[in-house]
């Protein structure tokens, strides 16, 4: 035995969907419905006219197995929806929020009419047209600036949406239409945020890996450390590992009690170019042997 030595961590890594020349897949994000796990992306197609985003879903029942991704959103490169963050449900509907992406002149990342919306459906079949999150209240949308990366949280009677912008911007709403403006705090792209006993974990992605950040109270935030998910070891995630969004995947009884979706940049072939991977385990504070605890940790504030 290894007296005094922490227990080995089990984890199993999965490749859903691999890069092609064709296709990329990227900013995951998942939900259980009906005992069937329904997996949001942004798939990036390359054609001979450019380069375009959407969003899609798969569905698998095991994690192992994954229906062909179905297209949601239209082809127009002035929107390129995509970046889906999470799916909420409210009054017997469910929100899928979803950013734009324009790039209608060959920039190279979307421009300052990136924005934030939501799509609902019913029976996760038909879906209704995207909707403006007016998160900074009833201000024109071409005030609003630039955001993208939305996540909801329903907390108790109180809706929050986290957004890229000034770091992680942070919005507050009673019925997910009227909103108001709470603050912003130093932190990566891609948040997902959840509740665990009295903290709020909200895993990020700063320039490479998947960094955890725990709060209290939205006013002040502790970064824990950060995973990279054995990345020495993925080719294809060679350039960066990014968007971690976690699930907690106990009621598909596959042995793991929690699942880390992300993708793995590589973008020899084209700029984002990028794999689709989960990482299943049983920890939610621990995704590698390296990574959060015995980490420094750092305080920062939330700018209101």
């Amino acid at each position: 035995m290894n007296a005094g030595k922490e227990p080995a961590i089990i984890m199993e890594d999965r490749v859903i969907f691999p890069q092609s020349r064709k296709f990329a897949y990227r900013d995951p994000a998942a939900f259980l419905f009906r005992g069937e796990l329904y997996l949001f992306f942004s798939l990036v197609e390359n054609d001979d006219c450019g380069q375009y985003f959407y969003t899609a879903v798969s569905r698998s029942r095991d994690l192992k197995h994954f229906s062909e991704p179905e297209i949601l959103t239209e082809k127009n490169i002035d929107k390129n929806y995509s970046s889906p963050g999470n799916v909420l449900a409210y009054n017997g509907e469910y929100y899928l929020c979803l950013q734009t992406y324009p790039r209608p002149h060959g920039e190279a990342y979307g421009n300052e009419d990136s924005r934030i919306f939501t799509m609902k459906t019913r029976d996760f079949k038909q879906w209704s047209a995207p909707e403006l999150l007016r998160v900074k209240g009833n201000i024109p949308q071409k005030d609003m600036g630039r955001m993208i990366d939305p996540y909801l949280l329903r907390d108790g009677e109180r809706f929050l949406c986290f957004y890229k912008q000034n770091g992680v911007s942070f919005s507050e709403s009673p019925d997910l239409v009227h909103w108001t403006f709470r603050g912003h705090a130093a932190c990566g792209e891609n948040v997902c945020v959840i509740k665990d006993g009295d903290e709020y974990l909200i895993f990020n992605s700063p320039e490479n890996g998947i960094n955890l950040m725990s709060t209290r109270d939205f006013r002040s935030f502790t970064s824990i450390g950060t995973a990279f998910l054995d990345q020495d070891q993925k080719p294809w995630a060679r350039d960066r590992i990014t968007a971690g969004f976690v699930l907690d995947i106990a009621p598909l009884q596959l042995g793991y009690r929690y699942a880390m979706f992300y993708h793995g940049d590589r973008e020899d072939d084209y700029m984002f170019g990028a794999t689709l991977a989960v990482r299943l385990g049983n920890d939610l504070r621990r995704w590698d042997d390296r990574s959060y605890p015995g980490q420094k940790n750092r305080q920062i504030l939330c700018k209101r």
